[in-house]
Parts: C-alpha cells; sequence; structure tokens
C-alpha cells in the first residue's frame, strides 16, 4: 500500500551493554564455528525488564516528536509490540508503559501488536492505516522490547541468530516529519507456521521454556516439506512484499540508498536476502546488527532511529526495510527523507 503523509516524526532506542561474543565462546556458551559462521562480535545483555526500556526508548521517541511539532498525549493511538517474556505472566505490559508514558488516562485502548519478530513493521502497518482513516487521531506511538536472558538461550533458540536485547519507539503523524513513509506490504506463509510449533500439544498452562530448535525438528520430521523448501517459500515471500512495496513506492531496486534487515547473522542475513534479492547494498546496518544482536520485535525501528540519530541520511534518502517474524510473516516498507534537511523542525516548534 502507498501512503502519501505518513510520516516518523520522532524515534527512540535503547540497549543492554555489549557482551563480547568472545566470553561466551571461552565459557562455552557459545561454540566458535557457530561465532564464526554468524560473524557475531558482541551482543546486548540487559538488566531491565522489557517494559523498562521500552519507556526509556518511548521517551526519548516523544520528546523527539514533541521537538518537531508533533502532538503526543493521551489522544493518541499506543501500540506495544515484543515477542518474549515481559517480566510478569498474566500481565498488560503495554497499559503500564502507556501510563509511564502517556499518563493515567488513555483515549482508548493501548494493545499489544503479537507479531514477533515482525512487530516492528506490523505495528507500523497499523498505526499508518489508522492515521491515514482517522484524521482526528493527532499520532501515534510504538514500542517494541524484548530481553533473552537465561533460562532463554539466547546463542541457541535459533539457528543462525543471536539474540540481543534492547527496545525501540517512534512516533508517526501526519503533515511532515523526518523521515516518511511511502510504502508498506506484508504477506503470510501459513505453510511454515509449524516451523515453530512442531508436534507441540494445546497446554491448560504456559511450559517452562520452549524450544524453537526442537519444534522446527518435529515439524521437518514429517516430511510435508524439506528445509530446501522452506529456504524456497521464504525466498519466494521476501521477493514478492519486495518487489511490491518498490512498486507502490514507484522505485526500483537500484534506487535503494539503505538495505535494512533483521538483525541476523551473517550467513543468514546472505541466504536470506542478499540472495534472494539478487542485491549488492548501497549501504546497510548489518555491521551494527553483528554488534547487538537479534533485538526481537525491535530490529527494523531501532535501526531506523540509528539511522536518524547518526545523521546518516542524505536528503531524498531511500530507505528499504524488510521485516520477518514467526507464523511465519514477511514485510517491506520504502521511507524516504524529505529533499530539505530531515532533521529541520518546523517553524515555530522549540529548540
Amino acid at each position: 500500500m502507498r501512503f502519501d503523509d505518513i510520516w516518523l516524526t520522532g524515534t527512540g532506542g535503547t540497549l543492554g551493554e555489549r557482551t563480547p561474543v568472545a566470553d561466551a565462546v571461552a565459557t562455552g556458551h557459545y561454540e566458535s564455528e557457530a561465532a564464526e559462521s554468524t560473524g557475531m562480535v558482541s551482543v546486548a545483555q540487559a538488566r531491565l525488564a522489557p517494559p523498562e526500556m521500552a519507556v526509556i526508548a518511548g521517551r526519548q521517541a516523544i520528546k523527539d516528536a514533541q521537538e518537531y511539532g508533533t502532538v503526543v498525549d493521551p489522544g493518541s493511538l499506543y501500540l506495544h509490540s515484543h515477542g518474549h517474556f515481559q517480566g510478569i505472566d498474566m500481565w498488560p505490559a503495554a497499559c503500564w508503559i502507556a501510563k509511564e508514558l502517556l499518563g493515567p488516562r488513555v483515549d482508548g485502548i493501548p494493545t499489544t501488536v503479537s507479531a514477533w519478530s515482525n512487530g516492528s513493521l506490523a505495528s507500523i502497518d497499523i498505526a499508518a492505516a489508522m492515521l491515514a482513516s482517522r484524521p482526528a487521531l493527532p499520532s501515534a506511538l510504538i514500542t517494541l522490547g524484548d530481553r533473552f536472558a537465561p533460562p532463554t538461550d539466547r546463542w541457541h533458540t535459533s539457528p543462525g541468530i543471536v539474540f540481543g536485547d534492547g527496545a525501540a519507539a517512534a512516533v508517526l503523524a501526519r503533515g511532515g516529519g523526518r523521515l516518511r513513509l511511502v510504502s508498506l506490504v506484508s504477506e503470510t506463509d501459513t505453510v511454515l507456521e509449524g516451523l515453530s510449533r512442531g508436534d507441540e500439544p494445546f497446554r491448560t498452562a504456559p511450559a517452562e521454556l520452549g524450544d524453537i530448535r526442537h519444534r522446527t525438528r518435529q515439524f521437518l520430521a514429517r516430511g510435508e516439506i524439506s528445509i530446501r523448501d522452506v529456504q524456497t517459500r521464504s525466498a519466494d515471500r521476501t521477493r514478492s512484499v519486495v518487489a511490491r512495496a518498490l512498486a507502490d513506492a514507484e522505485l526500483e531496486q537500484e534506487q535503494i540508498d539503505w538495505f535494512v534487515t533483521p538483525f541476523v547473522g551473517s550467513t543468514l542475513y546472505r541466504e536470506s536476502f542478499v540472495r534472494p534479492l539478487g542485491i549488492t547494498p548501497r549501504h546497510d546496518l548489518h555491521e551494527l546488527g553483528l554488534t547487538i544482536g537479534h533485538l526481537g520485535a525491535a530490529d527494523q525501528i531501532y535501526a531506523l532511529d540509528h539511522l536518524l540519530k547518526a545523521d546518516l541520511l542524505a536528503p531524498g534518502a531511500r530507505v528499504l526495510v524488510i521485516g520477518t517474524g514467526m507464523g511465519f510473516t514477511f514485510s517491506a516498507a520504502v521511507f524516504a527523507t524529505d529533499r530539505s534537511r530531515p532533521h529541520e523542525r518546523k517553524e515555530g516548534t522549540p529548540s
């Protein structure tokens, strides 16, 4: 879908402390062969719970947006997304975060977007659609946060990925901003849903800890679909959403300045994104990902915050953002800076 007047006006991000991957290899928590394959240098490990990190990122994004002139208040749409435990079971984390960021009363329902690692683009998609269809809505606030602390095994939960801890946030509004959403499309291949379910039975209470690798092996052992089929179907959906997003943006792949993907290891990055798309990125954030790990739902918005805060986007720059998540969902979005400097404030807004 093409969007004509949806902008990121504020972003925020926070990470746990970067810990060298060499330390995990030395202690036997991570194999040297795996470290060589992923190319991971360090990983973010946090002490704060995900909602606490989401509040930090959210405050940054709100401050950013207010400096630009965007109203963020109890009348704003609020969405929170995550892929892992939020620190308390059977608890609406989104409502607590909303209280911390927007106050004791919110005109609406703080809502959790359960799209796992595709939470950034899923949340942006919902927020953009709401802003486009509800003129009275002043803005949309999105937060995302995950922590993969023990007993979760951040090193082996998913092949080719090391999970990092962090949070990100974004404010979307109409009428101008730092980064314009040009297009966003999503698709889901439900045949691949079983990769994260395996043969697990439905229970009446949560299991102590899910083993995604074991479930994936169970799913493939049925013989209904091979690992080559998984790779082919994933590549097809990735190519499809990218082609559609570029077409909606009226752009060719060669016109993209920045290429943003989930923060995965080097082998998975190459085989899941670079090779299927046949792309030689002009600029990407893969090296950044190798220093922080996969942030669950937050990768893409954290990446956009990094691009903006590090002033890496030239006027008129175009950014292709790709998201994937268990289920199995695939999204692609195109963002662009204004032809003027992307960090210019609106006239009359506070400095």
